[in-house]
C-alpha cells in the first residue's frame, strides 16, 4: 500500500511540473543527458525524504535527465567529500539535504562549478547565490501560522489558552520557522497565551510519546498540543491513550500530512496538519538543477522568490473536511 501511495504522488509531482506549475516554460535545453546526483541521509521511519527524491527521480526520468542517490550516512565528512567528486563522476548538478545547513560555504566549494539546489534544510540566505546554489522547499514559516490560525479559531472563545509544544530537531530549518510563525501568530491574538511545556523531540515518534507522557506525570495541565511534524503528533496520541486520555478530547496538530496523521484526523485523533508536497519538491528540485546544468536560468519559476534565491512549494492546510483528499 505505501508503495503504491508513493507511486501516486510521485505522478501527480510530475503531472503538475508538466502543467506549468514550477516555471512558465521548459528547461533551457532540456533534460536530455544531464546527470544529477542527490545526497542526504536516510532515516528510518521517516519516508519523507525518500519522497523527495523519488519525486526528483521521477521528473528528471520524464525529461530524459538522470537523479542518482548518495547516502551521506548522516556524516559531514561523507557529503563532503561525495560532493568534491561529484564533477569527476560526470554530474552536472546537484541536490543536497544539507548534514549540518551551516557548513553551506563548505559543500559549495566542495562542489567547484556545479550549482547546488538545497532542498529540506535551509542554509543561512547569505550563502544562496542567484541561479547558482538556491533553496527548493516549502516556506516553513506558513505552516507555523496555519497551525496558529487553526488553534485561535477553535478556541475563539476562551481568552487564554494552555499550549504543550513539540518541536523537531534543534536548530533545523523546518524547526525554527514553524515554531517562530506559530508563536508569532498566537501571541498577536490578544490572548493570554501560555506555553505550558515545551520541549524538542527530534521529529521522533517515540520521543514525543515521551516528553508528552512527562509532561502528563507532571500534572500540567494543557488545552492543546501543537508539533512540527505529523510523526510527534503520533507520539502525543499514544501518550493520550497510555494515560486514559481520548485523543479527541484534546486537539493535537502537525504537519506533513502523512498517512497516518491523515488517518489520525479521520479517526478523530488529531485535527489538523499541514500539507508538505514532498514529491512536487523533488520535481521542482530536478527541474531548477537541471535548468542551472545548462547555463539557463530559473528567473520565470512561478515557486521563485522575489529575492530570486528560494523556490518555495506551497504547502496545504489539512482537516477533517479534506483530509481523506491526501490519502
Amino acid at each position: 500500500m505505501r508503495k503504491i501511495i508513493l507511486s501516486l504522488m510521485l505522478i501527480f509531482a510530475v503531472s503538475i511540473s508538466g502543467c506549468g506549475f514550477s516555471s512558465s516554460k521548459d528547461s533551457s535545453s532540456g533534460g536530455s543527458g544531464v546527470k544529477i546526483m542527490f545526497s542526504y541521509s536516510q532515516e528510518e521511519g521517516n519516508a519523507f525524504r525518500d519522497t523527495l527524491a523519488q519525486g526528483a527521480q521521477e521528473y528528471a526520468a520524464s525529461v530524459g535527465a538522470t537523479v542518482e542517490c548518495d547516502y551521506a550516512e548522516h556524516s559531514l565528512e561523507k557529503q563532503i567529500e561525495s560532493i568534491k567528486n561529484a564533477q569527476s563522476n560526470g554530474y552536472d548538478a546537484i541536490l543536497c539535504i544539507a548534514e549540518d545547513a551551516s557548513t553551506a560555504r563548505q559543500l559549495e566549494a566542495a562542489a567547484g562549478d556545479l550549482p547546488i539546489i538545497f532542498c529540506n534544510n535551509a542554509p543561512d540566505d547569505a550563502t544562496l547565490k542567484e541561479d547558482k546554489y538556491i533553496y527548493c522547499a516549502s516556506n516553513e514559516g506558513v505552516a507555523g501560522a496555519l497551525q496558529a490560525e487553526y488553534i485561535l479559531n477553535a478556541f475563539s472563545s476562551k481568552n487564554e489558552i494552555n499550549v504543550l509544544l513539540l518541536k523537531g530537531l534543534d536548530g533545523h530549518s523546518a524547526t525554527v520557522g514553524r515554531t517562530k510563525t506559530l508563536k508569532e501568530g498566537l501571541n498577536a491574538s490578544g490572548k493570554t497565551i501560555n506555553y505550558v511545556f515545551e520541549d524538542f523531540a527530534d521529529f521522533d515518534t517515540t520521543k514525543a510519546r515521551e516528553a508528552v507522557n512527562f509532561a502528563i506525570s507532571k500534572g500540567i495541565q494543557f488545552d492543546v498540543i501543537v508539533c512540527n511534524n505529523d510523526a510527534m503528533s503520533r507520539g502525543a496520541i499514544q501518550a493520550c491513550q497510555d494515560n486514559g486520555i481520548n485523543p479527541s478530547d484534546v486537539p493535537i496538530l502537525g504537519v506533513d500530512a502523512t498517512q497516518d496523521g491523515c488517518e489520525a484526523i479521520l479517526a478523530g485523533e488529531m485535527v489538523f496538519t499541514v500539507y508538505q508536497p514532498a514529491a512536487p519538491q523533488g520535481a521542482e528540485a530536478a527541474k531548477a538543477a537541471i535548468e542551472l546544468a545548462n547555463g539557463g536560468s530559473i528567473s520565470d519559476f512561478e515557486t521563485l522568490s522575489e529575492d530570486k534565491l528560494h523556490l518555495w512549494v506551497p504547502f496545504e492546510a489539512v482537516d477533517a473536511s479534506n483530509a481523506k483528499d491526501y490519502l
